[in-house]
């Protein structure tokens, strides 16, 4: 018995069923219908934990495209170089901005933008292949930046009240309040000392003020004191000044005398070098006129008579005694 299967008609059927299947892949890879994107770049700069290739991107809450591309950028590895596809119809306007948002409780996350108020649409970098959108960092991440904050400030304050309830800490205050105690009792027992302590410290505040008002006048007496010490000033450098100019007549007639000096000087060596001989001279001759002077007078005594025959006499004859 030969089987009535048609192979053209198989055959026909396996490529439209291909046909269709390609076309069905087609259309759910480009989101389901027939639209043009544009790329557009986000750089986070915090987790962006459950975001995937193919995540959502909504605009407003409204499907405008889809995550292309996530990784790390190569010139800064704090930053998640994300790459979107945006629906070319959609506005994105220069105070567009991207926010990683969770998805419900899977654990999924997907890109939110808001904002589109300027007029002017987001220029594109001008070292990006294509326009970039700011990020901001979602109220969970915020939360989760304060929670870690205040951990830390938590641990921190855990450890220093650690330490001030430590041990010998505890034992220290203790004593500090057996102390406190002793002095409340040792305060009640003096209780009229401290009256007679506080009395006195009232006399002493009066007495401070009869103090503070004397030393007030004394002040005032000091001020007058002190001008009148600045007016003595003043004339003593009047008197000062005064006596410089005599400082100066006194060191110009000085000058005047020591020229003086020096010309006696001159004057004494001239009279040594010329008049002294002369004196010596002189000196010398009265010492002889003195000398013969005393012989004449010697002789006067001794025989007047020559004085009137005049020194020469004839020798004695015979006979002839001298007188």
């Amino acid at each position: 018995m030969e089987s009535k299967v048609n192979y053209s008609i198989v055959g026909l059927f396996v490529v439209l069923l291909f046909g269709a299947s390609a076309v069905t892949a087609w259309w759910l890879y480009s989101g389901g219908s027939s639209r043009e994107y544009s790329p557009y770049l986000v750089y986070a700069t915090d987790s962006v934990s459950g975001l995937n290739s193919d995540s959502r991107v909504y605009y407003h809450g409204v499907d405008v495209g889809y995550v292309d591309e996530i990784r790390i950028d190569r010139r800064n590895p704090d930053n998640i170089r994300i790459r979107l596809l945006i629906d070319q119809t959609v506005p994105i306007r220069a105070d567009t901005s991207a926010q990683l948002q969770p998805q419900g409780v899977t654990g999924l996350s997907v890109l939110n933008l808001k904002g589109g108020s300027a007029k002017e649409d987001l220029p594109a970098a001008p070292d990006a292949c294509c326009p970039l959108i700011p990020y901001e960092p979602s109220l969970f991440s915020k939360l989760e930046g304060g929670l870690n904050d205040t951990m830390v400030r938590l641990v921190a304050i855990s450890e220093r009240i650690d330490r001030l309830l430590r041990e010998e800490n505890l034992q220290a205050v203790e004593r500090t309040v057996a102390n406190l105690d002793q002095i409340t009792g040792t305060f009640a027992e003096e209780r009229e000392s401290l009256r007679s302590l506080l009395k006195n410290a009232s006399r002493t505040a009066e007495n401070t003020a009869e103090l503070t008002e004397n030393g007030e006048r004394l002040l005032a007496r000091a001020d007058g004191t002190m001008d009148s010490l600045d007016e003595a000033i003043g004339k003593f450098s009047v008197t000062m000044d005064t006596f410089d100019q005599t400082a100066d007549r006194v060191a110009t007639a000085a000058e005047v005398t020591v020229g003086f000096s020096q010309a006696g000087e001159r004057a004494a060596d001239e009279i040594s070098r010329q008049t002294l001989p002369d004196i010596s001279l002189l000196i010398r001759d009265l010492r002889d006129l003195s000398r013969r002077l005393s012989d004449f007078t010697s002789t006067l005594d001794n025989d007047p008579s020559r004085a009137i025959f005049g020194g020469d006499q004839r020798a004695p004859g015979p006979g002839e005694a001298n007188r």
